[in-house]
């Protein structure tokens, strides 16, 4: 029975606040993913090459979304940089690979060049939304 005027709680979101960089250089695809996690509780920060993703380190994300296919340098290239930076013993960024690179052999290259997990797109966004909370918070093994 509901008390008179009682209100009903709801869980915070599953990504209240966690900071997410979405790197991705197609416009629409970017913006989306921004809406989707934002309407998860995230707080993203979104990126249109790696040289602009690379500069927004700064802002400490908790996680990096990427795709891999973009001009310049790839998301592979990133995810080496970033790689190269962490130190010995510092916390290892989680990094996502978000591609329309879909086949096992393309998610094998993407998790030994240094991706975390591999999501193929178009990206369930519940499942995308479930690994950034896990490997955030430590609950998962990358890969």
């Amino acid at each position: 029975m509901q008390l008179p005027n009682a209100r009903v709680l709801s869980p915070p979101p599953l990504l209240q606040a966690v900071r997410v960089l979405v790197v991705d250089d197609d416009e629409d695809a970017r913006e989306l993913l921004r809406a989707l996690l934002e309407s998860r509780g995230a707080h993203v920060l979104v990126a249109s090459s790696v040289a602009d993703a690379l500069d927004m380190m700064d802002g400490a994300p908790e996680v990096v979304v990427s795709d891999i296919a973009m001009p310049e340098a790839d998301g592979y290239a990133l995810v080496r940089t970033l790689r190269e930076r962490e130190g010995a013993g510092s916390r290892r960024l989680p990094v996502i690979a978000v591609t329309a690179y879909a086949s096992a052999s393309d998610r094998a290259r993407a998790l030994e060049a240094g991706f975390d997990l591999h999501f193929a797109k178009p990206v369930d966004l519940d499942a995308l939304a479930n690994a950034i909370d896990r490997l955030r918070s430590g609950e998962a093994e990358p890969h």
